[in-house]
């Protein structure tokens, strides 16, 4: 039972952020927040010695779709809590909490830039790193959107421009974990694009990127996503 609400709740988390991707980029979308439309998305393959991905002709491609909601989107309830009645001491106390939880993000942070910068983990011991997402710089994108909320805007600055480096055509890895690759990267673009109010359109088109990738992965006779995909095969 544990092994099918996995697969649910991974089901729904892909589906979920394909959905999102799919307003985000559609030119004809009647819920329009202002955002930059779609952009350009897969880089020119170059000969660089290493086996690139392309789009391929779909083998079970779609034969109907549910049709999108149209008109005005119904407003959300907000989910955050609502600002704190506290005295002085108390709001001392939570801005000191702020404070150790920013410094120990920075500390992680800046242990990333010097040791890992553009892989995917840093080791915490030995100062090496790890690519176990793609190696498509995992520790970056999955930190964009914290470094926005932390009012970290030069690193948000240079963490943006060097994800236009990253190439979703090729990867050292074998087998792709769709759920991760979902989750950290396509999560990871669409979340810094949306705190950002749209002002960075390289976050859209690597989202768009990801999302091309991904749906690869539904090309099954039933539609459902492979959970690990061999891109190469």
């Amino acid at each position: 039972m544990a092994s099918i609400r996995r697969f649910r709740v991974f089901a729904l988390t892909l589906i979920f952020a394909i959905i999102s991707l799919y307003y985000l980029t559609n030119k004809r979308n009647t819920w329009n927040y202002g955002y930059t439309s779609y952009i350009p998305s897969m880089p020119k393959n170059v000969d660089d010695g290493r086996v690139h991905w392309k789009p391929l002709p779909q083998r079970y491609p779609v034969t109907s779709l549910i049709p999108l909601p149209t008109g005005t989107p119904k407003k959300i309830p907000t989910v955050q809590a609502p600002n704190p009645n506290e005295d002085s001491a108390r709001r001392n106390e939570r801005l000191k909490r702020r404070a150790a939880v920013k410094e120990s993000f920075t500390h992680s942070w800046n242990g990333y830039k010097k040791y890992a910068w553009l892989r995917d983990e840093v080791a915490p011991l030995s100062g090496n790193y790890k690519d176990t997402f793609g190696g498509w710089a995992a520790t970056l994108v999955d930190s964009l959107d914290t470094l926005w909320i932390m009012g970290m805007m030069d690193d948000f600055e240079i963490a943006v421009k060097a994800c236009e480096e990253i190439d979703f055509t090729t990867t050292e890895t074998k087998d792709i974990n769709v759920f991760e690759t979902t989750i950290r990267y396509m999560g990871g673009f669409l979340a810094a694009y949306d705190i950002s109010q749209g002002k960075y359109p390289t976050l859209l088109g690597k989202a768009v990127q990801v999302g091309e990738l991904l749906l690869s992965c539904f090309d099954t006779p039933n539609r459902m996503p492979i959970s690990r995909w061999d891109w190469q095969k």
